[in-house]
């Protein structure tokens, strides 16, 4: 997989969606490292493949991909998002609070799919509110038309 910090935000994710499969502890680091430079979404979305348990790293490498995106993309959202995929990662109830601190972030983000996604990985039961937000945002990229 040919992972570059020029990529578009949507040919990343596309890139790593259901793919998060690396050889060497290197070319994961270097994917955490690209979605950082990518954008927020990008960033989460390596959280969020981290968070459904889509990598086969170890996860000593997994918490490392963590800290990278603490590192380089140090963003409300995506500081929210890291204790709830180092629960998920370590198999861990993950802290009610932890969850709607990324619900929220999210909320206040308009562009972090892929953070309520890694929302429903922790709580199931926020689909419908997880919903209502994209919603939301799918309304702000309406382009009004006049009548």
């Amino acid at each position: 997989m040919n992972l570059h910090s020029g990529m578009e935000e949507v040919e990343f994710i596309d890139a790593i969606d259901d793919n998060f499969l690396f050889d060497t502890d290197h070319e994961y680091e270097e994917a955490a490292r690209v979605g950082c430079a990518i954008s927020d979404n990008a960033a989460l979305m390596v959280g969020y493949e981290l968070a459904k348990g889509g990598s086969i790293a170890s996860l000593e490498l997994n918490l490392g991909l963590l800290d990278i995106l603490k590192q380089e993309r140090p963003t409300a959202v995506v500081l929210a998002a890291i204790p709830v995929v180092k629960s998920l990662l370590e198999k861990k109830p993950v802290a009610g609070e932890d969850t709607l601190r990324l619900l929220n972030a999210c909320r206040e983000h308009a562009n972090a799919w892929s953070g309520l996604g890694i929302v429903l990985c922790a709580d199931e039961s926020l689909e419908e509110e997880c919903d209502k937000i994209m919603a939301g945002w799918r309304g702000k990229d309406e382009i009004p038309r006049e009548s």
